[in-house]
Order: C-alpha cells, then sequence, then structure tokens
C-alpha cells in the first residue's frame, strides 16, 4: 500500500498556525518558514507536484498569480539537486506549499481578494531572489519577463 504524501509536522504546524497570526508581517512569516524548508520538505513537495498543478490550472481570475506559481513551480523543479541550504530554494519552496495547504490569512474563498495573501508571498520571494531568479532563466535561454 502507498503512503501517504506528508509536508514534515512541523512545517505544515507552521503553515497552519502562524498563517493566522495577523501581527507578523508576510515577510517575518516566510523568514520564519524558511528553516522548516527540508530536504523532507522538498521531496513532498515534489510528490505533490501534480495536485499543485491542478490547483494553479484552477486561476482563471488571477493571470499574473498564476504566471508566478508557474514560474516558482519551474524554477523548484530545474532545480531539484540543488543544496537545502540555498535561501532561494527554500523560499520558493514554502510561497508554493503555502499557496498549495491554503492554509491562508485571507480565505480564498472571498470574492476579488482571497488570492491576496498568496500574490504577496509569491511576490515577495520573486523580489528577494530576483538575481537568483533572472540568471537561472538566462541560463535556460529564457529571459525574465517584466512587471514581475
Amino acid at each position: 500500500m502507498p503512503t501517504k504524501t506528508r509536508i514534515p509536522e512541523p512545517l505544515d504546524v507552521y503553515l497552519r498556525t502562524a498563517s493566522g497570526d495577523k501581527s507578523i508581517s508576510l515577510a517575518a512569516y516566510i523568514e520564519g518558514g524558511r528553516p522548516l524548508v527540508t530536504p523532507e520538505a522538498l521531496k513532498a513537495l515534489r510528490a505533490l507536484g501534480p495536485t499543485l498543478r491542478t490547483r494553479v490550472e484552477a486561476l482563471a481570475d488571477s493571470p499574473q498569480l498564476k504566471r508566478r506559481i508557474e514560474m516558482l513551480i519551474l524554477f523548484l523543479e530545474e532545480t531539484a539537486g540543488r543544496s537545502t541550504t540555498d535561501a532561494a530554494v527554500r523560499d520558493v519552496a514554502f510561497a508554493l506549499l503555502y499557496f498549495l495547504k491554503g492554509y491562508d490569512r485571507v480565505p480564498d474563498s472571498i470574492p476579488e481578494i482571497g488570492l491576496l495573501d498568496d500574490t504577496i508571498i509569491a511576490t515577495t520571494v520573486m523580489q528577494w531572489h530576483q538575481a537568483v531568479l533572472s540568471a537561472h532563466w538566462r541560463q535556460r535561454g529564457r529571459s525574465w519577463p517584466d512587471g514581475l
């Protein structure tokens, strides 16, 4: 019988409990989650790839968030052998897990603003690591899109 893919407990608890703590900024929230992204968490996230892609496909009303999440997924897939001490890899994984897990500060079901927190987290990670991400893109012959 196959085992169910699980995010390591400390990270899952952090995603579940700290996301509701509105007293910390989203930047501090990301930074607090970074050390919890372990090799096991990355392995679990990669195993959850089909579920993540299904969730991304459902983003019909948010094309910019969809594009950002797709870029983060591609980066994570293409850096599969990279060290988990790399802040860019850990932050990208954290942003994807936040999007996937749905323990949101703003519930996704709220019309027009439900994906705001997901967008802010994805955007923050992309801004923090723009040099790494854009260099990765250039190394693969792609141009970094304007406006991200």
